[in-house]
């Protein structure tokens, strides 16, 4: 479909120019346009159906802007006119890609990207068509300058001099227009020279950049088209994007002081698209301000004499629009960010700290493993800890995976854009999961010291990069430095704001480091340079001493994935056979209407069935005040305001007590209540009967309501007696042998209490220690807990794998057994994706 029958190469001012010199670079750009047209044209489209127009017709608009951009085209060289002409041309010809590459795409076996297909159409929800669009879309710049190496180089020559040619440097300077400016000032030079050409790389780049972002208007996005190919998703809004702008010149020079200034119209019907147009305005305005910031200084034809703010007209239909937006005030934001209000305590900024450690360097582990070699020493994590009085330094050092340039500039400046949530990262489909997520983490080293200096080196780069910043300022300054030898990163912190924190002693950091951290895998180490001290942090997940007397040990990863530990449980209870077995409070009386209230005294005449509902059996407890504990009572009615249960609370160990079990028709009607000398249970349960059996007639007392919950193996002659919490519930990390601790990628949660909601009865859980890597679990902001729906997930599963680790270590009789498994098959009946 030929959709820019308007236009015509040789109708373009550039083109136009070179022909009015009678350049002899021209046959050679007629020739290299004729390559690529069909391409630009046909190809492009077919791999990116839904994206707005990137054909030859683009090509030609950026042309059109270059001659207008620059300050006097006829100053610039025949080679740097030809260069412009070129990089217009050949800017998106890697959206072009071959069916060869698709394949390899598909199959993770494209070699030039460490993106990942299948992590791609992960994110895009399963859409192959979109999540190839967007892989290429990423890379695209980087193919085209691989387009231009292996293609063009031997057209990319100086006439009459064909040994010479500028290929590497086009090629970069077509890369150039999806990076940012500190990647052109590194990769291209501003003077370069072929024969008799000299050229300014830097200077073309930066006018294909500004081009490049010009090109949004109707001609991009033509109306009949925008309704014929009705793209979706992303490129939708591109699409109306593009279309609201209504003016096609949008270069205006100040006939007084020869400014230019960049000039926007157009028309919104819709507040969301107005909102995008300003968002891209303000993108304009920030190219406008680096690419002058780049010129400036050099030669005269290079200047960009620019007003670097926009003027925006956009007129607007059915809604009102003002100029006011949200703003963050960095004081404020980032005191909020990095205090205890968040956090809880100072001491938790070096948790912060040491889990980046931690994610740095399994993120390394994982990058060296796919590439290990036979013979190669495997990489060994290591984390330091360093305390140098003498230098005024505490040092958390690491040999991890280090920061780019550019994750620098994206992520570690950019509060609250978290790396690992990031494209840029998830794209790249580690098995490995950080427990990184908000991106303000970082922050909280500041609850550590005033000043904060942190030394970096990604592992695939040769260049380290000094970041210095200071408590409550979001200025930073930023040294680059090659260094090949430096490896992973350092925060150094001020030793004296730190030390404070823990109280001025080193043993301190230590229990800190020994608690909140699994070590296992990782060389971790407490280095004191003050008193030549290096001690080790050991706190392994895997247990290596023998275990104390009666407990057994339940591999957590024996039946979920992606969840590793231990717990470690002991037997409290057998199974219920006979009615005698069960635990009632005090003496057992039995009731019924016919007889009235009898002690039991024989328990071979009673049924389990006659008193269970379901699975509960429900009892009433009676404390009994007995003649020589009357005074008491009512001395301590009298105190506490008639208030019985306290009383009774206060005198429960002097007390008598009953249990009054009922048939279970019965149960229904049992409460929590008082009673007085006036009152009565049942018809053939009164106070008096209460007073038969010792109470005073002068105190009140309150019954009580229980419950024994049983589950059926056999009916009346085998019971498996549970909880529905568990009793050890709020214990938390007292004793080692009672440890309970969740850890999520190797770093403690601290506050969170297992809280295991169904629990059989028959043992007892001593210790719990799980570490769970999916990444499907998140703690909060505060790293210190999780959610209320993860917190029941995290109980259900682990308590589920308890259960059924439990039928396997425990000694239990056939029947026993299957009672066991038919429990967990009722009250744990719910898979989920961590059971193996």
């Amino acid at each position: 479909m030929n959709i820019d029958t308007d236009f015509s190469i040789d109708d373009l001012t550039l083109i136009k120019y070179l022909k009015s010199v009678d350049s002899p670079f021209l046959p050679k750009i007629q020739e290299v346009y004729g390559q690529v047209k069909d391409i630009l044209n046909s190809r492009v489209q077919h791999v990116f159906p839904n994206y707005t127009l990137h054909n030859t017709g683009h090509s030609f608009r950026i042309m059109e802007y270059m001659s207008k951009l620059v300050s006097d085209y006829t100053k610039l060289s025949e080679l740097e006119i030809a260069l412009l002409i070129y990089a217009a041309l050949l800017h998106d010809i890697g959206m072009a890609v071959s069916e060869d590459d698709i394949t390899a795409i598909k199959t993770d076996a494209f070699p030039f990207c460490d993106v990942k297909f299948s992590a791609m159409k992960k994110i895009m929800g399963g859409d192959e068509s979109l999540a190839m669009q967007e892989y290429v879309r990423r890379i695209h710049a980087s193919l085209s300058g691989r387009y231009i190496r292996e293609n063009l180089k031997d057209k990319l020559v100086i006439p009459k001099l064909t040994s010479l040619d500028f290929a590497k440097e086009l090629a970069l300077i077509c890369e150039g227009h999806t990076e940012d400016y500190d990647w052109i000032e590194n990769k291209l030079r501003s003077n370069e020279v072929r024969g008799d050409y000299s050229f300014n790389p830097q200077f073309i780049a930066t006018i294909l950049r500004l081009a490049d972002i010009l090109d949004i208007d109707s001609n991009r996005t033509p109306h009949n088209l925008y309704k014929l190919i009705s793209p979706k998703g992303k490129s939708d809004d591109e699409w109306k994007q593009h279309f609201v702008i209504l003016n096609n010149e949008k270069i205006v020079t100040n006939e007084r002081t020869q400014q230019k200034k960049i000039v926007f119209h157009g028309k919104a019907t819709n507040a969301s698209i107005h909102r995008k147009i300003l968002i891209y305005i303000s993108w304009v305005k920030n190219e406008l301000t680096n690419a002058t910031a780049l010129v400036n200084g050099m030669q005269a034809q290079y200047s960009l004499v620019y007003d670097t703010t926009p003027e925006i007209n956009i007129q607007t239909e059915g809604y009102s629009f003002s100029d006011y937006k949200m703003t963050l005030e960095f004081r404020a934001i980032s005191s909020l960010l990095m205090g205890e209000k968040i956090y809880g305590s100072k001491s938790l900024g070096l948790r912060e700290l040491i889990q980046n450690s931690i994610d740095a360097c399994r993120l390394r582990q994982e990058s060296d493993e796919i590439k290990h070699e036979f013979g190669q020493d495997a990489f060994k994590p290591k984390i330091k800890v360093i305390l140098d009085q003498e230098k005024n330094q505490a040092i958390i050092k690491d040999n991890g995976i280090g920061m780019s340039m550019e994750i620098i500039k994206k992520h570690f400046l950019n509060i609250g854009v978290s790396y690992y949530n990031s494209d840029d990262f998830l794209l790249k489909d580690f098995n490995y999961k950080p427990i990184g997520n908000f991106g303000i983490g970082f922050l909280s080293c500041f609850m550590l010291s005033d000043e904060v200096k942190v030394l970096t080196r990604h592992y695939k780069s040769k260049n380290k990069y000094l970041i210095e910043l200071e408590r409550g300022n979001e200025w930073t300054s930023l040294t680059e430095t090659e260094d090949v030898l430096f490896e992973g990163t350092e925060v150094i912190l001020n030793f004296k704001n730190f030390m404070d924190v823990f109280d001025n002693k080193s043993e301190g950091v230590k229990k800190f480091l020994d608690t909140y951290f699994l070590t296992d895998g990782i060389e971790f180490a407490l280095v004191d340079k003050t008193v030549e001290k290096i001690g080790s942090i050991n706190n392994p997940i895997i247990i290596s001493t023998p275990l104390d007397k009666g407990l057994v040990k339940i591999d957590l990863q024996d039946y979920l994935k992606e969840i590793e530990g231990y717990a470690l449980i002991k037997n409290k209870s057998s199974f219920i056979k006979k009615f005698e077995e069960l635990d009632f409070i005090g003496e057992l009386y039995k009731y019924d209407d016919e007889d009235g209230l009898l002690p039991v005294e024989d328990f071979a005449n009673l049924e389990i069935d006659d008193y269970i509902n379901g699975k509960e059996l429900k009892y009433l407890t009676i404390p009994l005040v007995e003649s020589h504990l009357e005074n008491d009572f009512l001395s301590g009615m009298k105190f506490t305001g008639d208030d019985v249960k306290e009383v009774l609370e206060k005198l429960d160990r002097e007390l008598k007590w009953i249990s009054v079990i009922v048939p279970k028709e019965y149960q229904g009607s049992l409460s929590s209540e008082e009673l007085d000398n006036r009152d009565y249970i049942f018809d053939k349960l009164t106070f008096e009967d209460l007073e038969a059996l010792g109470h005073s007639s002068s105190c009140i007392t309150k019954t009580s309501v229980n419950t024994i919950t049983l589950f059926e193996g056999r009916k009346n002659n085998l019971y498996l007696p549970f909880d529905k919490t568990d009793r050890d519930n709020g214990f938390f990390y007292i004793r080692p042998e009672k440890r309970k601790e969740l850890f999520m990628r190797s770093v403690l949660i601290k506050d969170f209490r297992f809280n295991i909601p169904i629990l059989a009865s028959i043992f007892e859980i001593q210790t719990i220690v799980a570490n769970i890597n999916s990444r499907k679990f998140i703690p909060d902001i505060s790293r210190n807990n999780v959610d209320t729906k993860a917190k029941d997930m995290i109980n259900y599963i682990i308590g589920k794998a308890i259960h059924i680790g439990a039928t396997n270590v425990l000694t239990l009789g056939v029947d026993e057994k299957t009672t066991l498994q038919n429990f967990i098959a009722e009250f744990y009946s719910d898979k989920t994706d961590y059971e193996k």
